[in-house]
């Protein structure tokens, strides 16, 4: 609860009170706690260099060819897959946002002559989000051995494991620790800075696509009450057990993303002649584009 009250009141005083210092603290910061959390796992991963691979084999393994526990008979491999590739989806939601319209709302603010440069720019947020952080996250908890603290380890291969069950953030600073603990033994504390800086600047920024949204379908007078009921739900977040945030979430998502991807269909066409048109043109770098005007 004190979470919670602390949390709402950082927020509040960003989006309501027009505190804005705030938001912009956590957004200088935040770029440098991704680039020290990515040198922190890579040093995990060269650390251990040797279990690299077999910990990508084993991520593969797991996907395509589980073992006979955790598949069972018959079509039980093809659902193994399907689940796992059903919650690549979820969690990869959360992480790049790609086609769920929210982050669209951020980028159409950008000031450019043409949609299409802001939407190749946009482009690297799943990159850099999904294909390196998490596959980083991922392979910093197998080389390490948290995954052991989970209950897929207990209840689909080792059921006499007698180790703490953990999840979220709590395995992932478990693996941090273990596999920092050559360098020093603080390394669950960069998980735990980076996910509250990760955190307030992510609910900061989804306010705002809140506000977007509230302005276009109800008018500027309920953007007020929109913001307090965000506030509200920042505390319930804090206060609610975890797999009920999540499943709301997921649900939440679902009724985004279903909608937007119908309108991306409908409009595939007019983004390949933007597309075709953007690129058909001579591109001039900045610096010889100045060159030229001398």
């Amino acid at each position: 609860m004190i979470n919670g009250l602390i949390l709402s009141a950082i927020v509040g005083a960003v989006i309501i009170g027009g505190i804005k210092r705030i938001g912009n603290v956590t957004g200088i910061l935040a770029p440098f706690m991704a680039l020290f959390y990515v040198i922190a796992g890579l040093l995990i991963l060269v650390a251990n260099m040797g279990e690299l691979l077999p910990s990508f084999g084993l991520i593969f393994d797991m996907a395509f060819n589980p073992p006979a526990q955790v598949a069972g008979v018959g079509t039980g491999t093809f659902l193994i897959f399907m689940n796992t590739m059903l919650w690549g989806i979820k969690r990869g939601l959360y992480s790049n946002e790609a086609g769920q319209g929210s982050a669209a709302i951020a980028h159409s603010t950008a000031k450019t002559k043409y949609s299409v440069r802001e939407g190749s720019v946009a482009m690297l947020g799943p990159f850099i989000d999904t294909i390196t952080i998490c596959t980083l996250t991922g392979l910093v908890i197998i080389i390490t051995g948290a995954w052991h603290h989970t209950q897929f380890y207990v209840e689909r291969i080792d059921p006499n494991y007698a180790g703490q069950l953990l999840n979220s953030s709590l395995l992932t600073s478990l693996a941090f620790k273990e596999g920092l603990s050559w360098l020093f033994d603080y390394g669950d504390k960069i998980i735990t800075i980076g996910v509250l800086l990760f955190a307030i600047s992510t609910m900061i920024s989804w306010s705002f696509y809140g506000d977007r949204a509230t302005y276009y379908l109800f008018g500027s007078n309920m953007i007020l009450p929109y913001k307090w009921l965000f506030i509200l739900f920042v505390f319930i977040g804090a206060i609610a057990q975890l797999e009920a945030v999540w499943a709301f979430g997921d649900a939440a998502l679902g009724f985004m993303t279903f909608p937007n991807l119908i309108s991306i269909i409908l409009l595939s066409p007019v983004l390949l002649k933007d597309m075709r048109e953007y690129f058909s043109k001579e591109h001039i770098p900045y610096k010889e584009k100045m060159k030229r005007k001398e």
